[in-house]
């Protein structure tokens, strides 16, 4: 019964009673037709048949009271009279004779006993008419009262006693059977209202039996009362989901025990969510707070990319000028060789050059270390972002892929910094080696040409090294303008995150809201005997 549905079990309940009902009415129409068809035998044939008896036995007694008259009056007219009576008798009879007989043809109800006593009425008429009409007619003829009475009393008289008695007799039996009729259907009635009777019985007992059964099926199903059900329902969307929940023992598939099983699943869901936008209200504060921080550091940042990127074009034009001046100073060393005067001259003037040169190279080496400490700088930023872009999940990949390309940038600028000190130690070395050949040069002028020729071989080495200088120096400029474009890009990306984090923080706050709706308590139902949900 349990794994059947409420609707199956209303409509097998009801089906059932309308069933013992449409029963109960079947047997009962039938009972009615079959009293019907019994009153019908008694009104339309044995009545019938009665009447028809009844008619012949008064036209009988008619003919036999006129022929009685006639043997009696001498008035002619009287006796006239009578012989007109006994010729409608004869004719009444002649006719309920007939309407008897075509009924007896006709109804399959006719007995033997019917049919031998029409049969003797017929002989008795064949037997008794013609004495009739006999003494009629000698009365007409002889007139003698006499002779009359003598032939009624002793011919006629038997005769009609003989037929009267065969009518007695037929009367009777149709008597008879209609009584017979009456009785039968009188039992059919009995023995109908008697089935009735005991089919409503029975139809109230199983109807009540399926009223009891599916009321205490449906009510295991439910697990209380339909009431309860829709209170708990009610409590539970309300946003109640510390309602006591009563079940029954042992009770693990009725609605309540599922009501019951959503309320803990909702009660479980819930305190999830409150603790999950806590969490994320938190987090979303933290990173706030970092993003507020990097945001303040890459401004900073792009404060000293600006003042690094214009550190950088002012060394970009002491090397083209340390350039043009190393080709100078070759086409003095290229002179020189012509005078030792203009030689001497040219020395000084590249002793001076040297120690421009010297000066450049200490300027462009503390430039370099600026470098470096600003790359240092970026790569520990970029890894503090991309720390906290770790701590934000999934919000924070896009801002982890700028981190990446930040600390990718900071790399290459300390690399190229590093390339450019090296650069800028082996112009120092020259410098130096060139001071060492001026001061040979003044010692001997007689070794002025050959210093001379080897100075141009230095210088133009200087020249070379100071070319290579200048495009590694551009190098580093454009780097250092694309780490600036970064860092604002950077500086953008992080006010975008801070805007997300605060949109998050709110949204966080909202779903709290949301959720305060929903009371949490005890995460246990209350459960009571079966028995007492009935």
């Amino acid at each position: 019964m349990a794994q059947i549905n409420v609707s199956t079990r209303l409509a097998l309940g009801f089906g059932t009673v309308l069933m013992l009902l449409v029963t109960t009415s079947l047997m009962g129409m039938a009972g009615v037709a079959s009293i019907r068809g019994k009153l019908d035998d008694i009104v339309q044939v044995h009545d019938a048949e009665t009447g028809f008896a009844t008619n012949l036995r008064g036209a009988v007694n008619g003919i036999a009271i006129s022929i009685r008259n006639m043997a009696l009056l001498t008035d002619e007219k009287e006796v006239a009279n009578e012989q007109a009576s006994i010729k409608r008798q004869e004719a009444v009879y002649a006719e309920n004779y007939q309407a008897l007989g075509r009924m007896f043809s006709a109804s399959p109800l006719t007995t033997g006993d019917e049919r031998r006593l029409l049969a003797q009425l017929k002989h008795e008429e064949a037997a008794t008419l013609p004495l009739v009409e006999k003494e009629a007619l000698n009365w007409e003829l002889a007139n003698d009262q006499d002779a009359a009475v003598k032939v009624l009393v002793n011919e006629v008289r038997p005769k009609q006693v003989a037929w009267l008695t065969t009518l007695d007799e037929l009367l009777a039996l149709e008597q008879t059977r209609s009584h017979d009729a009456a009785n039968d259907a009188a039992a059919t009635y009995a023995t109908l209202q008697a089935v009735t009777t005991g089919a409503v019985i029975v139809a109230l007992l199983i109807g009540l039996t399926a009223a009891v059964l599916i009321t205490r099926s449906i009510l295991r199903q439910l697990g209380a009362d339909p009431a309860e059900a829709q209170r708990l329902a009610s409590e539970i969307a309300g946003g109640n989901l510390a309602v006591t929940v009563k079940l029954g023992k042992g009770d693990a598939h009725s609605l309540m025990a599922s009501l019951e099983a959503m309320r803990l699943q909702l009660m479980s869901m819930v305190t999830q969510i409150k603790t999950s936008a806590e969490s994320i209200a938190v987090h979303a504060g933290e990173i706030a707070d970092g993003n507020a921080d990097l945001s303040k550091r890459t401004e900073e940042q792009a404060a000293s990319l600006q003042q690094t990127a214009a550190s950088m074009a002012e060394l970009t034009s002491t090397v083209r000028q340390n350039t043009e001046d190393a080709m100078q100073a070759s086409t003095i060393a290229n002179a020189a060789s012509d005078t030792a005067v203009q030689g001497g001259q040219v020395v000084e003037r590249v002793v001076t050059t040297m120690q421009d040169i010297s000066a450049s190279s200490s300027k462009v080496t503390e430039i370099i270390s600026v470098i470096e400490g600003i790359a240092f700088q970026t790569n520990i930023l970029a890894l503090n972002a991309a720390v906290e872009a770790a701590r934000a999940g999934a919000q924070g990949r896009g801002f982890a892929v700028v981190a990446s390309e930040v600390h990718t940038l900071a790399q290459r600028s300390a690399d190229a910094a590093k390339e450019i000190k090296v650069l800028i130690g082996q112009s120092a070395d020259h410098v130096d080696a060139g001071s060492h050949l001026v001061a040979d040069a003044g010692a001997t002028i007689e070794q002025v040409v050959r210093s001379v020729h080897q100075l141009s071989d230095f210088v133009s080495k200087i020249a070379l090294a100071s070319t290579t200088q200048r495009t590694g120096i551009e190098h580093v400029n454009q780097a250092v303008a694309e780490m600036e474009k970064v860092t604002q890009h950077n500086s953008v990306l992080v006010e975008q995150v801070t805007a997300g984090a605060q949109t998050m923080a709110g949204r966080a706050s909202a779903l709290r809201e949301s959720v305060a709706v929903f009371t949490v308590g005890d995460q246990r139902g209350t459960h009571v005997a079966a028995g007492a949900m009935g």
